[in-house]
């Protein structure tokens, strides 16, 4: 039988983070972070809560402190910056073992050198369920908002989609065996945002951005709604990961209708005025112009030049 995390204590379980994270000094109840440049300061901070944001089981917890790291700092990326440090909040339950405590933590350590984030501290409690809420700092030099599209840009997005949808049903063996790809698996349960190319898009002029966590068509939704604009989208344009299509054709869904809502992709959907566009196709990362703004307000969908009536957008939290 396991053990409880419990068991060794708040402390001991610091020095257990502590030992994941070598180069971060994890002593005081503060940071003390030196800013390089008088840019922007960036904060952002998201949860990630057991049963609903991953799966129950230990089996879960190395992929799921990967994918909440991962998924907090993207909102940096949106935002035209890069993130600098990161502090973590957890509440842990009697139930969670030490051994699902270190796994965790070492997913969480390893989105860490994985992507240069460095956790700067942050605090245990004990609870009735396992949380933890993740708080990351960037740094940007002109940020990026949701409110500055214009009429007449393009919408674009990064990347391919549906692959963290396909791939939590693969995850959660809810499509058959032939169908199981290592590939999808991996971007439902641990996902590589775009970084860096956030600051990238404010530089060549993207005019608005934000990072598809809760599904494309609901989160560019909120750029429409922001910039007070329409925003049309041309479904068959979306770029699909591989191995979706076969998924989709075995749910009897629409592959871009699967894309389109899928969540927690992390790619960045932005817009960008037409006679910009050029410097897009010279950009590290894969990018696809898939809609455009208009007069009016609302989010207008299409597949094959017919409107789309899609009842469920995207993820929604209650």
């Amino acid at each position: 039988m396991r053990a409880p995390a419990w068991d060794i204590g708040e402390f001991g379980l610091i020095d257990r983070i502590r030992a994941s994270f070598p180069k971060s000094d994890l002593t005081d109840d503060c940071a003390s972070v030196n800013i390089p440049f008088p840019g922007t300061l960036l904060l952002t901070t998201d949860s990630a809560v057991q049963g609903v944001h991953f799966p129950e089981g230990e089996e879960f917890l190395a992929d799921a402190g990967f994918r909440a790291l991962a998924g907090a700092a993207s909102d940096i990326n949106a935002s035209a910056g890069e993130p600098i440090g990161a502090l973590l909040a957890l509440n842990i339950p009697k139930a969670l073992s030490l051994e699902g405590f270190d796994a965790f933590i070492g997913g969480l350590s390893a989105c860490s050198v994985r992507f240069g984030i460095p956790l700067l501290g942050g605090n245990i409690t004990r609870s009735e369920q396992f949380s933890a809420t993740i708080s990351v700092f960037g740094l940007c030099e002109r940020p990026l908002a949701r409110d500055n599209a214009a009429e007449g840009d393009l919408l674009l997005v990064s990347g391919e989609l549906g692959g963290s949808e396909a791939g939590r049903m693969v995850v959660m063996n809810e499509v058959p065996e032939e169908l199981r790809s290592v590939e999808l698996a991996a971007r439902f349960l641990r996902p590589e945002p775009p970084f860096g190319l956030g600051k990238i898009l404010a530089k060549i002029g993207a005019t608005s951005m934000i990072d598809i966590s809760d599904g494309l068509l609901a989160d560019i939704r909120h750029i429409a709604d922001s910039s007070g604009l329409g925003i049309s989208v041309e479904l068959e344009k979306l770029p699909i990961l591989p191995g979706v299509f076969e998924i989709a054709e075995y749910i009897g869904e629409n592959p871009y209708i699967l894309a389109a809502t899928s969540g927690e992709e992390y790619q960045l959907a932005f817009t960008i005025p037409e006679a910009k566009i050029a410097a897009t196709e010279e950009l590290p990362f894969k990018t696809t112009t898939i809609g455009r703004l208009s007069s009016g307000s609302g989010l207008h969908p299409r597949f094959d030049n017919k409107p789309v009536d899609i009842k469920k957008a995207g993820w929604r939290h209650f």
